[in-house]
């Protein structure tokens, strides 16, 4: 699952690593040519024992990641 925001792709797809799922997330963003560029890679960030609570922690981190950097998404 790819969450998308303005500009911005999160992919928060876990990898499976000694028995848990590995949280961490790929953020990329469409270049003006309209190809995709990553803009960060975050590691390896936690582990979890279910895959929707790492895609779930990756996506909460890449999203505070893309405010504390650029400012978005702009809250109201």
């Amino acid at each position: 699952m790819q969450l998308i925001l303005p500009n911005y792709r999160i992919d928060p797809t876990p990898r499976r690593a000694d028995g848990e799922y590995m949280a961490h997330a790929r953020i990329s963003a469409h270049t003006a040519d309209g190809s995709e560029a990553d803009v960060f890679m975050s590691g390896d960030l936690a582990g979890f024992d279910l895959r929707d609570d790492a895609v779930r922690y990756a996506t909460g981190w890449a999203t505070e990641w893309l405010e504390r950097r650029y400012g978005w998404p702009h809250r109201t």
